[in-house]
């Protein structure tokens, strides 16, 4: 069968991932790199990248619109590993030019971007995956398909806890980083809807009974902070109910001092389910009294494994198992979430330490952090007693403006 052609967007950041999942496609006799967008200013910091691709003969694109006005006979899909604000425009336009995409978490910004793209993949037919890698690894979908098939039973409640410490370096790696807006374009960066949009599409997707479906959330609160001078939150607290009636409490931190999580329990009525670490390490107890485990280290490259749907799912004409309308869930809390939290406080100087530490990516690199004091015991508690920050009596969190809000649409 003939190989899909890939063209990738980027050679920096998480462009180097699509790149060495399309390699891993390829010994496999899935897919062809037929091109790659590089900008003049990622090509000057990858010379050796860049001398690798010529070698092997691959078409480079100095932009966007290059590829597009000359390359785009060449491809069958693009991916789209850049800006958030980017996400749907460029999504957009490939799929008008008669193109797949394989797009990068999160789907959007904005719900209304979201169904202009739902809404031109379904005019022009074309296939659109979505990267939220974990919804295609292997303890998702065992955990989804014991959901549906009964075994748990109803998720009752799901609690979620992620704490990833991130540097000054972070935020400054581009243009759009920690921010809510660029010129008119929304981004509205965040742990939730960046670094840890996995986990909260997660808790939406397993608070569904409905395979390839997420729950969405009904009334959703949430409490937005910042400690890094950015424009949006790096620490967030979101409490929810779904439309399916799971209760769900999510904490995420990009402040906090050492790395927490993912860890994620869920409540159902046949039994409690303990997931944690990005491998996905499960520990399943009935009621019964029986006990189950697993994870996602089904093979080396798992976290390739989207990709690999995505390349049968092309050939087989079926739906990806992220498509957008599933990934619109987690548009639509993290939409929800400022408008509950419109104003995002900032915690006081006297509450934050800077220091100088190893950064958890990339690795082997410092950087320039600025923590919250005792935030990782603050974040355990709230993950055991489901307790928002003001809740616990916090001096930096009192008298925030947080309310209820309808989160439908």
């Amino acid at each position: 069968m003939q190989q899909l052609r890939f063209v990738i967007i980027g050679i920096g950041g998480y462009s180097l991932v699509h790149l060495a999942a399309i390699d891993w496609l390829q010994e496999q006799g899935l897919a062809q790199l037929t091109g790659v967008v590089a900008l003049e200013s990622e090509r000057k910091t990858k010379p050796e990248l860049i001398r690798s691709l010529q070698d092997k003969g691959i078409p480079l694109y100095g932009t966007i619109d290059d590829f597009f006005q000359n390359g785009t006979d060449t491809a069958d899909v693009l991916t789209v590993p850049i800006g958030i604000h980017q996400h749907v425009p460029v999504s957009i336009r490939a799929m008008q030019h008669g193109l797949d995409v394989y797009c990068e978490k999160p789907l959007a910004a904005t719900v209304q971007e979201a169904d202009a793209l739902i809404e031109v993949k379904n005019e022009t037919g074309r296939k659109i995956a979505v990267g939220y890698q974990h919804i295609y690894s292997n303890s998702m979908q065992q955990l989804k398909r014991l959901i549906h098939d009964g075994k748990l039973g109803r998720v009752q409640s799901i609690s979620l806890l992620c704490g990833w410490p991130r540097s000054k370096q972070y935020y400054r790696r581009n243009n759009w980083a920690g921010k809510l807006k660029l010129s008119e374009h929304w981004i509205l960066d965040s742990p939730a809807n960046n670094a840890h949009a996995h986990y909260l599409l997660n808790t939406l997707y397993l608070a569904s009974p409905l395979p390839q479906q997420a729950a969405n959330p009904a009334e959703l609160r949430a409490e937005l902070y910042r400690a890094n001078h950015i424009e949006s939150a790096d620490l967030a607290q979101i409490k929810f109910r779904t439309d399916t009636g799971a209760d769900c409490f999510i904490s995420f931190a990009h402040c906090n001092q050492t790395e927490l999580g993912p860890k994620m329990s869920l409540q159902c009525e046949k039994g409690k389910v303990y997931w944690q670490t990005d491998n996905g390490k499960t520990e399943i107890k009935y009621t019964n009294g029986e006990t189950e485990e697993f994870d996602n280290l089904t093979h080396e490259k798992w976290r390739f494994d989207g990709f690999k749907d995505f390349v049968s799912a092309v050939r087989e004409n079926r739906q990806p198992l992220c498509t957008p309308e599933l990934a619109r869930a987690q548009t639509q809390a993290v939409s929800a979430m400022h408008r509950s939290c419109p104003e995002i406080v900032t915690i006081p100087e006297g509450h934050i330490i800077e220091i100088e530490d190893w950064e958890m990516f990339p690795p082997d690199t410092r950087g320039d952090f600025r923590r919250v004091k005792n935030l990782d015991d603050y974040l355990k508690k709230s993950f055991t007693e489901n307790l928002f920050f003001s809740e616990m009596g916090l001096s930096w969190a009192k008298g925030i403006d947080a309310k209820w809000v309808q989160a439908r649409g």
